[in-house]
């Protein structure tokens, strides 16, 4: 049976996927709040977050030229920061939203980097390091190695992935959600069965809002929730637009989202998370 899904998996890493719907105005108006939040903030970001910012703030249209202070924060922090196919493969997805070629992003070469921490099929160390770089070697139209889908096969648990990639470690719903977007981004069709199963854990994880937690028994939040959203967006599923609608409920008037209802975590990555899933168009 494992044979046969990783035969399915790499025959299917050629199909296209169907172009998604676009975020509904509610979703829009939405992200646009948590975009106008995030601008205000004037504390220090750097790191992954900066990236990650950068990347949702262009998703909601914030022009180049506004964000010319933080993109070179980045390059200067990224040298240091984006070591490992997963950091890599933040920087150069932010150099790409700004139009900045990420093989010479601030005189580094991140998609080498990326590559540098590829080994027998796997990117970096766990599902976030290994989904990111398939992400992002798509988006700078490079090719994605079979191997590394045939990985992703023969590491799926009793539904979905965890973190560690094992068959062994518990099913969790922010690796299974980013692995399914992952293998979407590759031309991983959506009748795959290892995706089908996947998408099917993942749903059995909902709350009776349409909210995710980040493993089943845990309270509900909003970034496991995003990343569920991007999942479901990128698989083209009717219930995308009730978890859109649950993950606006974790906005605050000022425009930020909380971690959860009752409590804050970080706002602003909460936040990160959030503005880029309600703009994901797949």
């Amino acid at each position: 049976m494992r044979l046969r899904v990783v035969a399915a998996l790499a025959a299917s890493a050629v199909v296209v996927p169907t172009a998604a719907a676009a975020p509904s105005s509610a979703d829009r108006a939405s992200a646009e709040r948590g975009a106008s939040w995030l601008a205000s903030q004037s504390g220090r970001v750097d790191g992954g977050p900066l990236a990650d910012l950068i990347v949702s703030l262009r998703q909601t249209g914030t022009a180049r030229r506004e964000l010319r202070g933080r993109v070179r924060a980045l390059a200067r922090d990224g040298r240091s920061y984006g070591r490992g196919a997963g950091r890599a493969a933040k920087v150069a997805r932010a150099a790409l939203a700004v139009g900045a070629d990420p093989r010479r992003f601030g005189r580094v070469d991140y998609l080498a980097r990326i590559d540098g921490d590829y080994r027998r099929g796997r990117y970096g160390r766990n599902a976030f390091d290994h989904a990111l770089a398939i992400i992002v070697l798509r988006e700078a139209g490079r090719p994605v190695p079979r191997a590394a889908l045939r990985t992703i096969a023969r590491s799926r648990g009793q539904g979905g992935w965890g973190l560690a990639m094992t068959r062994s470690a518990p099913d969790d719903v922010d690796a299974t959600a980013v692995l399914i977007e992952a293998m979407r981004a590759a031309g991983v069709g959506r009748n795959n069965r290892a995706l089908r199963a996947a998408r099917s854990w993942l749903l059995r994880q909902r709350r009776a809002g349409g909210a995710y937690p980040s493993r089943p028994g845990r309270p509900a939040d909003a970034n496991s929730t995003a990343a569920a959203l991007r999942a479901l967006v990128a698989m083209r599923d009717r219930r995308a637009p009730a978890t859109a609608r649950a993950l606006r409920s974790f906005q605050r008037p000022d425009g930020h989202f909380t971690w959860q209802a009752a409590r804050p975590g970080s706002p602003l990555l909460a936040t990160i998370d959030a503005v880029g899933a309600l703009t994901y168009r797949g």
